[in-house]
């Protein structure tokens, strides 16, 4: 290889270029779902009820916490990049050839 010369040329290279997109969109919803579906720490609450002289208490309540907001926002980025790659995709098989 000659110095400033690039490894783009490589048959390998450009083979899985045009696969990198929904790959990275896949991993990013994979992790997502792992963040959203990890185990979260339960808290319980009571609250006072004055006019009713009674204590209310809830069994469990399960905070949305940042691990969760960024589980989704991975799962939202991901389908929105597998939905533009696939537009793309599409709009490339269908112009005609000049």
């Amino acid at each position: 290889m000659t110095a400033g010369a690039d490894n783009t040329n490589r048959p390998g290279f450009r083979r899985w270029l045009p696969l990198l997109a929904p790959l990275l969109a896949a991993a990013a919803v994979a992790t997502g779902l792992a963040a959203i579906l990890a185990p979260r720490q339960e808290i319980g609450w009571f609250a006072y009820a004055p006019l009713s002289n009674q204590t209310f208490t809830a069994v469990t309540i399960v905070l949305m916490d940042s691990g969760a907001r960024a589980g989704y926002l991975l799962i939202a980025m991901g389908l929105l990049t597998l939905a533009f790659w696939l537009g793309y995709r599409l709009g490339l098989q269908r112009q005609p050839a000049h």
